[in-house]
């Protein structure tokens, strides 16, 4: 009998170095430092969700049939290979973009690879006896642990990007090596080709009592397709797991384009350069203490004051994009930062909780499914909207026309959001006739 008592802290650590990438506090400017231009960027980024997209939920079911350890140390090969490929890629090469079209296409995949396997291999580890109360500090600690993580990969990330930071230290220790920007653009790339490696080490040490049945892996890709179907058919019928995916997709995706965006928003608030990955760095701090805080909520407090959390929240992020005051209005986006939080630890302590073991793996890959989908969506109409707005020449006698249309576009996100709220919550109640809280409780 295999000892499934450490999958949860392996668990931990395996989304703490999955998931806090050195590259992140520069993720834009290292592109654009490879020779891309920005419309590539957002083809890159199209690609990558696409690759997720097609491969979430069945990677999702083939974990549920062929085993979850199984999909988790295939996500950890194609991160080390997604790394690997930008390490090798020459700098203002004509392959660049190519490079980096096989880049996403790994990224996406070791993402939907890692999407519910991980989680649903943890989660049914746990005896069944104590499992509610053993996930809920399970997820407190992932939290925690991923705030950290993030913190320390912002700071360290963006350091060893700058030439300025990585010769005072070479000159430090009298190393005569003049490093140029071609050089220090790819160091945030060893750092996490290292902990790609760790992250494989890691998923070797999960253990799972999986056997593979109905005669061999063949007929187990075979029944992950339908599996999928199954898991589909059961959402449908689940009035507690359709509603939370419904909820889920909706509030990720408003708060996900403001981390894609994060950027403009920056410069709107005249925000300097260098205090980006600052600022980053205390929002993940402050979540820290929000993990706690979601961990007695999600005991004590009833789903619907949750979600009803999650929802004030938002609307205040909403606001304060739309206000976009310059300088110290910074602060008034930590709500939004805040929300974040609270969904992830809300969303995957209640699905978990009215999911059957035997479907979890290819259910949390159906919600990352929708999450990616209703972000792309939304994403594409922000930005088709912000260009309707910029070619409109409204803003022709700004300093920076482009710039003053996307603040504009921030001045509707208050009115989406009510109206998007209003329709979720107003139709949840009149097809079910019960509130979040009793379908929940009654699963």
């Amino acid at each position: 009998m295999n000892d499934l008592t450490n999958n949860t802290k392996l668990f931990a650590l395996f989304r703490v170095f999955f998931n806090c990438r050195f590259y992140y506090p520069i993720y834009l400017v290292m592109f654009l430092d490879f020779g891309l231009t920005i419309s590539e960027f957002a083809t890159l980024n199209l690609i990558w969700a696409i690759a997720i997209i097609l491969l979430e939920v069945p990677s999702g079911a083939l974990a549920d049939h062929v085993g979850r350890k199984r999909l988790i140390i295939l996500s950890s090969i194609l991160m080390i290979g997604e790394i690997s490929v930008l390490i090798f890629t020459p700098i203002g090469s004509p392959i660049v973009f190519w490079m980096f079209v096989i880049n996403r296409i790994l990224s996406g995949a070791a993402e939907a690879a890692a999407s519910g396997a991980d989680e649903a291999l943890a989660y049914d580890s746990i005896p069944i006896n104590n499992r509610e109360a053993v996930w809920k500090k399970t997820m407190k600690r992932v939290m925690v642990m991923m705030s950290v993580g993030f913190v320390i990969s912002s700071i360290i990330g963006a350091l060893v990007y700058s030439t300025d930071f990585i010769n005072s230290i070479a000159s430090a220790l009298n190393f005569e090596t003049e490093f140029t920007k071609k050089q220090t653009v790819k160091f945030p790339l060893y750092l996490n080709f290292v902990s790609a490696l760790i992250v494989f080490f890691i998923a070797c040490k999960f253990e799972e009592d999986h056997k593979i049945s109905m005669g061999g892996k063949i007929i187990a890709i075979k029944e992950s397709f339908a599996g999928t179907l199954r898991a589909g058919q059961w959402i449908l019928k689940s009035p507690a797991a359709s509603c939370l995916i419904l909820i889920g997709l909706f509030y990720d995706s408003i708060i996900r384009v403001f981390y894609t965006i994060l950027s403009n928003i920056y410069r709107i608030l005249l925000i300097p350069e260098w205090c980006w990955g600052l600022v980053g760095a205390v929002a993940s701090i402050i979540g820290i203490g929000v993990v706690i805080i979601c961990e007695k909520m999600a005991t004590k407090l009833s789903p619907g004051i949750n979600f009803g959390v999650v929802t004030i929240l938002t609307f205040l992020g909403c606001i304060a994009l739309s206000l976009a005051v310059p300088g110290w209005g910074v602060i008034l986006l930590l709500p939004m930062f805040s929300a974040m939080r609270f969904l992830q630890y809300f969303l995957s302590h209640y699905l978990n909780k009215v999911t059957p073991s035997e479907q979890r793996a290819t259910v949390l890959s159906f919600k990352g499914l929708s999450t990616n989908l209703a972000f792309g969506i939304l994403t594409q109409v922000f930005g088709v909207l912000t260009a309707r707005i910029y070619l409109s020449n409204k803003f022709n006698d700004a300093a920076d026309p482009q710039l003053s249309a996307f603040k504009y576009s921030l001045e509707w996100w208050p009115y989406y959001f009510s109206v998007g709220v209003i329709i979720l919550f107003g139709f949840i109640r009149l097809k079910y006739r019960k509130s979040i809280t009793m379908l929940i409780n009654q699963s």
